[in-house]
């Protein structure tokens, strides 16, 4: 999007920093360590002219300033003053509720689409829903239309992203399961991944949505966080529903889709957890066995009301999450061991340098195969699985 700003303008896009006049940074807040990176990033660049935009620059603002004084703030809501800041002085944040169309297709095998901004979770721990604002979604029109010019220009993997695609098209009258439904109609070849979707978000129509995954146009892949096994902590966190019901979608999925992928989130550490209820997540992991599992130690954020309870000390947060570490690689590790062996097929859409391609198959399984990238890029492989790591398989060509 930003990039499309500059079409017209006697504004160069360089491909060296070194040879940049300004530089526009693109922030993120949603965690500390995260923050930190961006601030030391920006201080790198001397005194180049540097206009911050991203969740940092609508959150918190005000940290920018004071480490920066000289620096522009513009917002994802107000990206047409991008022009203005680079070319003359120092801009203020402004606030603002419009919403950028996604940027078509250009090149490549992939391409993502932000249906959405925003969300309508009260979670007590981010910062995000404050850096985003209210849910803003784009018409299903132009989104149907961009998926539609990217898979005749050579796309085969679509992925929809947002906060929370499970809310999107609440604000305008339309829906996920809409989106899919007419984006599947779409008559090419080519797969869908939906992006992360909370639970409580999807809860009223997560039948409907599973429906959905019928179409061998959408990959066998969910996202959905679990962020803690314990209800009590869970209900802290204002996340809307409770484990028994987490374990009750997961089960109607796998019912479903028995290879279906899941990845999922959790949050070790976050205020008030106790060793009970620590252990309550160990256990809903060991039962749900996630294909891909994000551990994150709480950290508290500006402006949130968790950044107001009392924090667990930072070496029990360390403890709890080597002991989910060690769990995750296990469990991901025998979930993979489970495909070894097997036929599958798969379709090659990137190239890991040192490693070799990596071909998706429909349940977004990465499989690294060794051979030649410049004929195998695009092509719809059958493979056998002959060995994996916690995070992939490896794979031999049977045909193309």
């Amino acid at each position: 999007m930003i990039a499309k700003l500059f079409e017209g303008n006697p504004i160069e896009v360089v491909d060296s920093e070194e040879d940049a006049d300004a530089v526009v940074v693109n922030t993120c807040t949603v965690r500390e360590e995260t923050e930190h990176k961006v601030l030391k990033y920006i201080s790198s660049l001397g005194r180049k002219k540097v206009v911050a935009t991203g969740c940092m620059a609508a959150a918190q603002p005000g940290l920018l300033r004071y480490n920066f004084p000289e620096i522009s703030i513009v917002t994802l809501n107000n990206l047409h003053d991008m022009i203005r800041a680079l070319q003359g002085g120092v801009i203020s944040v402004k606030k603002g509720d419009s919403l950028s169309k996604p940027a078509s297709f250009t090149r490549g095998l992939v391409h993502t689409i932000p249906i959405s901004r925003g969300c309508l979770g009260e979670c007590s721990y981010c910062i995000v829903r404050l850096a985003r604002g209210k849910l803003l979604s784009v018409a299903p029109e132009e989104i149907l239309q961009i998926i539609e010019n990217a898979v005749v220009s050579g796309a085969l993997e679509i992925r929809l992203a947002a906060q929370d695609t499970g809310v999107y098209g609440k604000d305008i009258g339309a829906s996920l399961v809409s989106l899919l439904n007419r984006a599947v109609a779409i008559p090419y070849e080519f797969r869908v991944r939906v992006g992360m979707f909370n639970l409580s978000s999807v809860s009223s129509c997560f039948d409907e949505l599973m429906e959905c995954y019928t179409s061998n146009k959408i990959y066998k892949f969910v996202h959905i966080p679990l962020q803690s096994g314990s209800d009590r902590i869970l209900s802290i966190m204002r996340r809307g529903y409770t484990a028994e019901l987490y374990l009750e979608a997961v089960s109607d999925m796998r019912r479903r889709f028995p290879q279906m992928t899941l990845a999922t989130d959790v949050i070790v550490g976050y205020p008030g957890e106790t060793e009970d209820d620590f252990r309550e997540t160990c256990k809903v992991l060991d039962s749900i066995t996630p294909d891909k599992i994000h551990i994150s130690r709480f950290a508290p954020r500006p402006h949130t009301p968790a950044a107001l309870l009392k924090q667990i000390p930072e070496p029990v947060k360390k403890a709890r999450s080597r002991i989910l570490t060690s769990k995750k690689i296990a469990i991901q590790t025998e979930r993979n061991r489970g495909w070894i062996g097997r036929e599958v097929e798969a379709t090659a859409l990137s190239y890991r340098r040192g490693f070799g391609v990596v071909a998706r198959t429909d349940e977004y399984k990465p499989v690294i195969v060794e051979c030649a990238a410049h004929s195998t890029l695009g092509a719809r492989l059958l493979l056998e699985v002959v060995g994996c790591s916690p995070f992939s398989l490896t794979g031999r060509i049977i045909r193309r």
